[in-house]
């Protein structure tokens, strides 16, 4: 069975609105020292699987510097100070994508890398979404775009890469699952 580790020593290495690095200097239960042991600690993020009445999945086309390319994604960001990660939701799809929905359910909440962050990220599912205001982009949103692909279209080329982003794609998924359109 596993235990904890003990966290012997704690540094702030670089601290900003973007980022919260620490290096830990740790012993495990068999008292290994690992250090230093680097943990990232985010805000919690959000990503929708919204669904339109018309079965199309909303989504949105944006440049990640990360990656170095053009990515299709859900709509997606971080939990505010003061929201939760349900209104975090909302607003995110209406900022990216200008779609509204009445019909939310949460999916999960998830770690995205139980080894070194520290947040959540929280999937929901949006269903009937519509047209409902007009986009209010953030810095660094500049060329985002939204597409509509239908369920079928983009269940098909999950294994080919339609979507690059994996909690995303672990999202639909669960999304797909919950609706019963889980194609095996």
């Amino acid at each position: 069975m596993a235990a904890d580790w003990k966290t012997l020593q704690s540094e702030t290495l670089l601290r900003d609105r973007w980022i919260d690095l620490r290096a830990d200097r740790c012993a495990t239960p068999q008292g290994v020292e690992i250090a230093p042991y680097y943990v990232l600690s985010y805000p919690d993020w959000i990503n929708v699987v919204a669904i339109t009445p018309e079965d199309h999945l909303v989504l949105v086309r944006q440049y990640r510097h990360g990656a170095g390319k053009v990515c299709l994604e859900l709509p997606s960001g971080g939990v505010e100070a003061g929201e939760s990660p349900e209104m975090t939701a909302r607003r995110e799809l209406a900022e990216e994508t200008g779609y509204v929905s009445d019909r939310w359910q949460l999916l999960c909440s998830l770690s995205p890398n139980p080894a070194s962050h520290t947040n959540r990220v929280h999937s929901f599912l949006a269903l009937e979404a519509r047209p409902g205001t007009s986009p209010k982009l953030d810095m660094g949103e500049e060329g985002l775009s939204v597409e509509l692909r239908t369920l079928t279209e983009v269940q098909s080329q999950l294994t080919y890469g339609a979507l690059d982003q994996a909690m995303h794609v672990s999202a639909l998924l669960l999304g797909l699952m919950h609706i019963g359109r889980l194609r095996t």
